[in-house]
């Protein structure tokens, strides 16, 4: 007895059509940064394999990254905020693979050498008394639950504080260029580098203007701040600039 198959063109075709196609698979998936060491205002970009046209992209991050299909990821301007685990996944419908990879992006502070000397403990002001400070203290600030350093009383001035950003609470601040902030107090829309610089001379409150310098350093394990030409406003009085060095006593 003999058997006999037949196959019509279209039952072929039908046949082919379910196969997929592995051709356009993606294969390769390893995020590289364009920058290893990005710090605050530089730029990086980190980049997923492009191998088809037909790779669709997900990522996911710090700073709400996840609307971005493409295979590259790039930040102007870095933030600190920029700091943290990056997601890829890579992914073709058509042959139904799935790629992922993940990067760790570690934002750096700035670190430059003030552009001023100044006394330890000493704040020079453009019109008001010049104090030295005996006694310094590091700790949370009762009022806005954040690290400072506080001064005793000296000539005229009831204070100086230094507030660093009450968000990230207790906490040693790390060496590097924080930028003042017209803000007395912080909230979790700013920058982990914002500082809040103010002190009461005479009764009179005075606050630092923004977008001003202050250098952060450790000298013996002690926290230290210096400042150039930081101006400081009080409502209607005439605007001071202090230059000074405050370091935990």
């Amino acid at each position: 007895m003999k058997f006999s198959f037949l196959f019509s063109p279209l039952l072929l075709v039908a046949i082919i059509s379910c196969n997929k196609d592995n051709t356009s698979c993606p294969t390769e998936m390893k995020l590289t940064i364009d920058n290893v060491a990005p710090t605050i205002g530089s730029t990086f970009t980190i980049t997923a394999p492009k191998e088809t046209t037909n790779s669709t992209y997900q990522w996911s991050g710090p700073r709400n990254t996840n609307g971005n299909i493409s295979n590259t990821l790039t930040f102007n301007d870095v933030k600190y905020s920029n700091r943290g685990w990056y997601y890829c996944t890579k992914s073709n419908t058509g042959c139904g693979k799935t790629l992922r990879d993940s990067i760790y992006v570690d934002v750096k502070l700035k670190q430059e050498t003030p552009v001023c000397t100044s006394t330890n403990n000493y704040v020079s002001s453009s019109n008001l008394t010049n104090p030295t400070f005996a006694t310094v203290t590091q700790g949370i600030d009762p009022t806005f639950n954040g690290m400072s350093l506080f001064t005793s009383p000296s000539q005229g001035f009831s204070y100086f504080r230094v507030l660093f950003n009450s968000y990230f609470g207790n906490f040693e601040p790390v060496d590097g260029v924080y930028t003042t902030t017209d803000r007395l107090g912080f909230d979790v829309t700013q920058e982990y580098n914002d500082v809040s610089v103010s002190f009461l001379w005479s009764g009179i409150f005075y606050h630092c203007q923004p977008n001003q310098k202050l250098y952060v350093s450790h000298l013996n394990g002690k926290l230290q701040v210096t400042f150039c030409s930081m101006i400081f406003s009080s409502g209607s009085t005439p605007l001071t600039t202090c230059t000074g060095k405050i370091t935990k006593t």
